[in-house]
């Protein structure tokens, strides 16, 4: 499975086949319990009792209780379904309801609590890869913007150096000078100086892009 609905469908299909019931599968979107998913062990089966105001509070019961609810249990015993949570280390990525009517037995019991564990492992893992490739990105990025600093820096710094000098020769030679000489020395500064406008308005341009005011 290479992402949680892959993960949420190989566990709903296979819990359908072993123990022959509808499941129900409510996944954790947001911190908030998103609507459910039903795998009918018969296409036929009518879904419309299964996603009732009770049987979603029975779901969100368990979402925050972290305590298996529902059906043959004291919490919301006249629910359809038998409500656990995918919890690992505190961590809860959905709810599973089973479609009961009679308590399941030790052996069916045992082997939906393996089944979800093998789930709630698998969400945490893909979790996991996830903030992984998320901070190689993040680390990336650091790296162009100190990349992009640099280049930046270097390109404001050229120009910077030539009217400063340019000025400082002003101020120190302006009466040695010519006409075509001081002349030339202003366009030089001048020229500098729009250089750098263009740069600074270019760095400005690519922050509104980003906030997305500029197209």
């Amino acid at each position: 499975a290479k992402s949680d609905e892959d993960i949420i469908n190989i566990t709903a299909t296979q819990l359908m086949k072993l123990l022959n019931r509808s499941v129900v599968v409510y996944t954790v979107k947001e911190e908030k319990l998103s609507k459910g998913l039903l795998f009918p062990v018969k296409p036929e089966a009518n879904s419309g009792e299964l996603f009732s105001d009770l049987e979603y509070n029975a779901a969100h019961w368990v979402y925050q209780n972290r305590h298996r609810g529902g059906a043959t249990t004291d919490a919301y015993t006249n629910a359809k379904c038998l409500y656990l949570a995918i919890l690992i280390y505190d961590k809860v990525y959905g709810v599973i309801g089973i479609h009961v009517e009679k308590k399941l037995d030790s052996f069916e019991n045992g082997m939906l609590l393996s089944i979800i564990g093998e789930c709630a492992l698998a969400m945490d893992n893909n979790r996991n890869a996830k903030e992984k490739e998320m901070a190689a990105v993040l680390a990336k990025n650091e790296q162009l913007r100190a990349d992009l600093l640099r280049t930046i820096s270097h390109d404001l710094r050229t120009p910077l150096t030539s009217i400063s000098g340019n000025a400082s020769n002003l101020i120190s030679n302006y009466e040695k000078m010519d006409a075509p000489t001081r002349k030339q020395t202003f366009l030089d500064i001048y020229n500098d100086s729009m250089w750098l406008i263009n740069l600074v308005e270019n760095i400005l341009s690519i922050s509104r892009i980003e906030d997305g005011r500029m197209n």
